[in-house]
């Protein structure tokens, strides 16, 4: 019974494909007006922000490109989606993974940055001019960029399927040992079916068995009684 529920959950678990992209977190000195333009645009866009050891964002929705040239002549990142990564402690290894149903054949692209590689892309973009800065004052931080993309894999005779909105969750969470979370969890769930299995379910087991085979000898007795 213990490894009929396990198997279920295990089951549960891998009902949607899974992306991920595992770091280590670094402190890193940057510019304070490149940080201070980043972390503006950030608040403008209202991006997510991802904080350790869990965080998880549900419902997520992208437009997946329908193939890997086109992600090529994106020019202003139409298609792709932003979080800030915050709360990192450095010296810490991280996961930040992408789930989505697999009735949606997809590519998830995961990029972990900078504040400085992230200016450097949207220095190229219309919609973010970010110049470089003659002020010597740098300040250090942890914190991160994760830009997602999705590509469309599927094959399909319905028109435009290629172009509909990709649901996801997106989770970012702190490794242990290289284990996230979610196992320590189902590791607990296992030792405590096994532990309800072991105390209860096998001690009252044998209990019954034992007054079974107590009554079968008492009517073995009886029935040698009356023969006699």
């Amino acid at each position: 019974m213990a490894f009929l529920i396990l198997y279920c959950l295990l089951i549960k678990q891998t009902k949607a494909n899974i992306e991920k992209e595992v770091f280590i977190s670094n402190v890193v000195g940057i510019s304070e007006k490149i940080y201070k333009e980043i972390s503006e645009w950030s608040e403008q866009e209202g991006l997510v922000t991802l904080i350790p050891p869990y965080s998880i964002q549900r419902y997520e929705q992208i437009v997946p490109f329908k193939n890997i040239d086109e992600i090529a002549q994106d020019k202003i990142g139409q298609k792709e989606k932003w979080y800030i990564l915050d709360g990192l402690e450095e010296g810490n290894t991280y996961e930040a993974r992408v789930s989505y149903a697999a009735t949606s054949p997809t590519t998830f692209v995961l990029e972990i940055m900078g504040f400085e590689e992230a200016a450097n892309i949207f220095k190229r973009r219309k919609n973010l001019e970010i110049t470089q800065s003659n002020s010597q004052q740098i300040i250090t931080t942890t914190k991160k960029l994760l830009r997602v993309k999705a590509i469309y894999e599927g094959v399909s005779n319905v028109p435009g399927r290629e172009s509909r909105p990709i649901i996801y969750n997106i989770v970012l969470e702190t490794l242990t040992y290289g284990v996230p979370r979610v196992a320590f969890k189902l590791i607990l769930t296992l030792a405590l079916i096994l532990g309800v299995g072991y105390f209860i379910c096998v001690p009252l087991f044998y209990s019954s068995l034992q007054k079974l085979i107590e009554v079968a000898q008492v009517n073995r007795e009886v029935n040698r009684e009356k023969r006699e």
